[in-house]
């Protein structure tokens, strides 16, 4: 990816991260499943991270980045995938996160928006993703930004 930025204003930016983000990238990417109660696999950060950074795999990490304080407060993982109903890859937003002390910012807008742009970049600007039905509060930001589906999502037993 070449190296992009976006302002969210003067004091944080977006950008994709590199390979010095680790393990900023891993403490948000800690919270990220802290606070989705999710349990994923021992050592799986250290086969994504390698993934953002390879240029071969359509698959992409953003943070966002206090430029004050040096310090990374948002993230934003998301990767390209074909579709048969669609002439163009689509973009699958799969992890969104926000530092709980750093948000109602417009961090996660801004996040969220970053993607937008990267997707229009690649020509691929059908981006979707996925939430709780009970996370109301990601929900009052998500129909600020994005269209609500009819769309109801089942998984295998067991997963």
């Amino acid at each position: 990816m070449t190296e992009t930025f976006k302002v969210v204003n003067d004091d944080i930016i977006i950008r994709y991260v590199t390979k010095d983000d680790k393990e900023a990238w891993s403490k948000l990417w800690k919270g990220f499943q802290a606070h989705y109660e999710i349990k994923a696999p021992n050592g799986i950060e250290d086969i994504n991270f390698p993934k953002f950074l390879d240029p071969n795999v359509k698959m992409w990490s953003a943070l966002a980045i206090d430029t004050k304080r040096d310090k990374a407060i948002g993230m934003v993982n998301f990767l390209s995938r074909h579709s048969t109903w669609d002439l163009t890859e689509i973009i699958y937003l799969n992890d969104l996160y926000v530092d709980e002390n750093e948000r109602v910012k417009g961090v996660g807008r801004s996040l969220i928006e970053f993607v937008y742009e990267e997707a229009d970049k690649m020509g691929t600007p059908h981006v979707y993703w996925t939430t709780d039905h009970f996370n109301h509060r990601a929900q009052m930001l998500y129909t600020k930004v994005s269209n609500l589906t009819t769309k109801v999502i089942y998984r295998r037993h067991g997963y």
